[in-house]
């Protein structure tokens, strides 16, 4: 199969230096057989002409998990100060109909355990959890 010569008019794809994408391009000068400068058909900026780089993938690195461990973050870390003199069994269920004050060990279906630190008035509460501090309801 015999590819096709390339002359002055015909169209290109080549990286565009105002677009910042590779976009068709009108081809206005050649040196022997290679493309030198290229119009922009979407922008009409002429620059030299900058041939569509293939793409390479990264090549995957092994993973070794054994030689990492994993990141304890700030939130998690204060989470397990707070409950660390509390036990589990004193905790309470969380309700929307149950009043908590600040201090309390809180249970909750979703987040897990957490602590009350502060009692919002009419009727919220916020908890510190393990991933971080929420908002819920509460009777006062």
């Amino acid at each position: 199969m015999s590819e096709k010569m390339l002359s002055a008019g015909d169209y290109i794809a080549s990286r565009c230096s105002k677009c910042k994408d590779v976009t068709n391009h009108t081809i206005v000068a050649m040196v022997e057989n290679k493309v030198v400068r290229v119009e922009c058909n979407t922008c009409g900026s002429v620059h030299n002409y900058r041939s569509v780089a293939p793409t390479v993938k990264p090549t995957p690195r092994a993973k070794t998990a054994a030689t990492k461990t994993p990141r304890v973050g700030k939130t998690e870390t204060e989470w397990a100060a707070q409950l660390n003199e509390c036990k589990a069994s004193d905790a309470i269920s969380y309700s929307i109909k149950a009043a908590f004050k600040p201090g309390d060990v809180v249970q909750h279906p979703i987040f897990g355990m957490g602590r009350v630190i502060n009692t919002i008035r009419p009727n919220k509460m916020e908890v510190y959890f393990r991933d971080g501090i929420k908002m819920l309801r509460c009777t006062l």
